[in-house]
Parts: structure tokens; sequence; C-alpha cells
């Protein structure tokens, strides 16, 4: 064999094992940035929190829904005691809605708080004012108010467990917006592809990085 073939011949096998090389070299796909997914966790938890103090802000302190705890019978069947009412503030109220309200200023029982059907509206005056009766009531209630003074329509019903609520509206809402932030603040580390800590790579990395 000539020196020119020896050469011809090395030349073609060294090309071929860098072809069998390329082929048999498996592809790795490019892992998702862990920071990126955790900051995409952390806005997210944020918007969570912000979402979650909205809905449950107490209509008494300027948000939309309320609670209401029944007390009494004066509004048998619909509602017994120990009802637990939720209620939604409206921008207006009809006859024949039950509403929760605050009794005004002025009237006897003046801050109670009392869920009854409306059963006259009257838009003479500045304020459209409302008198309201219970179902099981055979007279008028005495107050008349208008809808400043009401928490909100009654929308849902949740029966006798009004014992656990009664006067902790503030505490539920603590305890519900807490553990939201709890959620949104807890240390999270990110972590790489293989599963070990981002600052931390896998030992064996650094022993495939080390050899040349």
């Amino acid at each position: 064999m000539t020196p020119e073939n020896a050469q011809l011949e090395a030349s073609e096998a060294s090309q071929d094992r860098e072809e069998a090389g390329a082929v048999s070299a498996p592809t790795r796909a490019h892992p998702r940035n862990p920071r990126t997914l955790g900051g995409v966790r952390r806005i997210l938890g944020w918007v969570l929190l912000v979402a979650l103090i909205a809905l449950l802000w107490p209509a008494t302190w300027g948000g939309l829904f309320g609670v209401t705890v029944v007390s009494g019978h004066s509004m048998e069947p619909a509602y017994e005691t120990n009802d637990v009412v939720l209620t939604v503030r409206q921008m207006s109220y009809e006859v024949g809605d039950v509403v929760s309200y605050k009794v005004p200023q002025g009237q006897d029982g003046a801050g109670g708080r009392v869920i009854h059907r409306i059963i006259a509206k009257d838009d003479g005056g500045a304020e459209t004012s409302f008198t309201t009766q219970g179902d099981n009531n055979p007279s008028v209630d005495p107050w008349s108010f208008t809808t400043d003074d009401v928490v909100g329509e009654a929308t849902l019903r949740v029966p006798r467990i009004g014992a656990a609520f009664s006067g902790s509206n503030g505490l539920l809402l603590g305890a519900v917006a807490g553990f939201a932030v709890l959620v949104v603040l807890w240390p999270f580390k990110p972590r790489a592809h293989n599963g070990a800590p981002e600052d931390e790579p896998a030992h064996a990395e650094q022993l495939g990085q080390e050899v040349t």
C-alpha cells in the first residue's frame, strides 16, 4: 500500500468516527430557567393575594361582600338561627329583595344588624328609603333606611354554622389573608434541571467540567 493510499484510508476512518459520534451524541433539551419560573410564581402569588383580599374584604369596611349570622325566627323558614348568609352589595335594591342592613342612627336599636325582606321602596325624597318586614313577622319593621345603610343583598345561605363565625368576620379575613401572604413569601430556591440547587451544581457535572 502506497503512503498516499494509507493517508486516504486514515482520513476516511477519522471522518467515519466523527459522523458516528455526531449521530450517537444525545440532544439535550434546554431546561426552563428556574429563576424565570420563580418570578412568575411570585407574581401570580401576589395577584392571588390581591384578589383574595378584594373578594373577602367585608362590606362593613367598604368591600362588596358581607357575612350575616341569623339570630331569631323572623325570617323562617327561609333563614333560621345560626344560619350564615353571604351578602353582596348592589347598586340598587328592589321590593322583594332580602337585605342585611344596619339600623340608622337616631332610630331604636341604632347600629344593630337586621336581615329582612324589602316590602316598600320610596323614591320621593333626597335619597331612596326602604321599609322591611320579616317573612315570619306579623308587623312591618319600625325602621326606615337608605342604600348607604345596606350591607348587601342575601345571595347564599350556609345552614347552622353561625356559632363558629359569629362576630369573627375580621378574624376570618385576617386568617385567609395571612395564609395567602405565607404562601407568596415562602422561601423558594430555584433548582437546576438535574435537581440540584441552582447555585450548587451536581457533583457529576463538576467532574465533567474538570475532565479535559
